[in-house]
């Protein structure tokens, strides 16, 4: 799931190596963080181990499956390879990471977002992984192309995958069965979701709820709900906002404007005023988003933009929607049809805007690296591996309700994973139209501009031609300058 990008540390503009410099200029620092919010695990050790520490951000229901992967490993491969994970949970983990790496003391395992890994490989804070990933047998046949891709950078491998995502459509079935009439009566077929940006709009017209006064009780869809990847939207429309060749960002491309038109039509059409009342009262805004007031769980809006482990939300936070009583009552046993049948929602590709292209989809992973410096990479490596094994992969994939990076996946794993849906989610991983993060070494502070161009523009402060434009203007000046800096220390 993705996380609010930290603000980026500021070394990348400094002309000497940014390793250094963190240690120049912020070793105090960096060793109170480690002293007083450095992640450290107080179990006893076994003696005749080698102890790997492994920094990951989960909580709640992600931890639970992770630190059951972690007491696996330890029983069976730990054991025999004389190894032991030392596994803790903490916030701000990039910059943690990042800090420990520049003070010499890095985790030998970090769990990342996908928007880290090429950032921190810029700075020459990650061991590559090639050598390691040929002799446990792991390469490019191993992975789905948009992962085995996303986990390189600059021609090496520096991560491998703890657990994907694909971004689809989740919409009630329900809500679309009880409108049924006034959605035919349109040409619109109420037994699927739309297959297009045009048919996503004629939908979410029929299916909203709007007083004479222009009070909204429900919308069929809007753009910034939740508005996780709003600012991934020209994925969708078959644009790119970056030119690896020329090292150009593209924001102003005719695609990605005209995604963010689309973007910016709702709030036209419904009135910025009524949309924002609504977001902040029924729809609850975000702070409700891993609640029972979650706008899609309490049919709010009708169609959504999410990964798979929204069916989690759906089973924890409202059975109903699952036709269960409560979440204890879901098996996993029952055929896959038969839990199809009962269940109040379902999912689908999220609709392109290009005709012709299918299955299209930003495709976001959580990444397991080796930090530079780290005092036992092979060991490291070992549990990295062990993650990355088909079975473990997806007992941890079914616990986080994801689907899997891995181009094989067995036929229990689609048949009674926890999203009844994950084959939707599976194909669009294989998808040739699946994207993953740009490559771009400052994309941290590139998903800031975005995300505020994005906000300007769905609030009407801004036309999106300008807000794009200006977001150029400063983003490529940020990388060139990073690139002068880089080029300067390395010579």
């Amino acid at each position: 799931m993705r996380s609010t990008a930290f603000a980026p540390v500021r070394i990348i503009y400094v002309g000497v190596s940014p390793l250094k410099v963190i240690v120049a200029v912020s070793l105090a620092i960096a060793a109170l963080l480690l002293l007083a919010l450095g992640p450290r695990a107080d179990e006893d050790l076994p003696k005749d181990r080698v102890v790997i520490d492994y920094w990951e951000k989960w909580t709640g229901n992600e931890e639970l499956g992770i630190r059951d992967a972690v007491d696996d490993f330890n029983r069976t491969v730990g054991a025999e390879k004389h190894i032991y994970v030392r596994y803790v949970s903490t916030s701000t983990i990039n910059l943690k990471t990042l800090m420990a790496t520049a003070a010499g003391v890095p985790p030998d395992v970090a769990g990342l977002w996908d928007n880290n890994l090429v950032q921190f490989a810029s700075l020459d804070a990650l061991e590559p992984l090639d050598d390691l990933a040929t002799q446990h047998g792991i390469d490019e046949s191993t992975y789905m192309p948009v992962y085995w891709k996303g986990c390189h950078w600059n021609g090496h491998l520096y991560s491998l995958i703890s657990t994907p995502a694909t971004i689809a459509m989740f919409y009630n079935t329900k809500i679309f069965h009880e409108n049924a009439d006034r959605l035919r009566a349109v040409g619109l077929d109420p037994d699927r979701a739309p297959r297009s940006i045009d048919e996503l709009d004629a939908y979410a017209k029929v299916l909203d709820d709007i007083g004479p006064d222009g009070h909204i009780s429900r919308a069929g869809y809007l753009p910034l709900e939740p508005g996780w990847y709003i600012t991934d939207t020209f994925m969708w429309f078959g644009g790119s906002i970056w030119d690896q060749k020329t090292e150009k960002f593209t924001l102003t491309d005719p695609k990605v404007v005209n995604a963010f038109k689309w973007v910016q039509s709702y709030s036209r059409r419904l009135g910025k005023d009524a949309m924002n009342e609504f977001r902040g009262g029924v729809s609850g805004g975000a702070t409700n988003w891993a609640s029972p007031q979650n706008p899609f769980l309490t049919s709010s809006v009708v169609m959504i933009q999410q990964g798979p482990w929204m069916a989690n939300h759906i089973l924890n936070y409202n059975p109903a929607m699952d036709g269960l009583k409560s979440a204890n009552e879901e098996n996993l046993q029952e055929p896959l049809e038969q839990r199809r049948k009962r269940i109040q929602w379902a999912a689908a590709p999220f609709p392109s805007a290009v005709p012709g292209v299918n299955d299209a989809c930003y495709a976001p992973f959580d990444t397991l690296v080796i930090p530079k410096g780290c005092k036992h990479i092979k060991e490291a490596f070992e549990f990295i591996a062990f993650i990355n094994r088909q079975d473990v992969m997806e007992k941890l994939c079914n616990a986080h309700s994801k689907n899997s990076p891995l181009r094989k996946v067995s036929a229990d794993f689609l048949e009674h994973h926890k999203n009844p849906y994950i084959d939707v989610f599976e194909k669009l991983a294989a998808s040739p139209n699946a994207q993953s993060v740009p490559q771009i070494p400052i994309m941290p502070e590139v998903g800031d501009e975005l995300n505020n161009a994005a906000q300007s523009i769905a609030l009407l402060q801004a036309q999106p031609e300008d807000a794009l434009r200006e977001a150029q203007v400063r983003l490529q000046a940020k990388y060139d300058d990073f690139m002068q800096k880089r080029r300067a220390r390395n010579q």
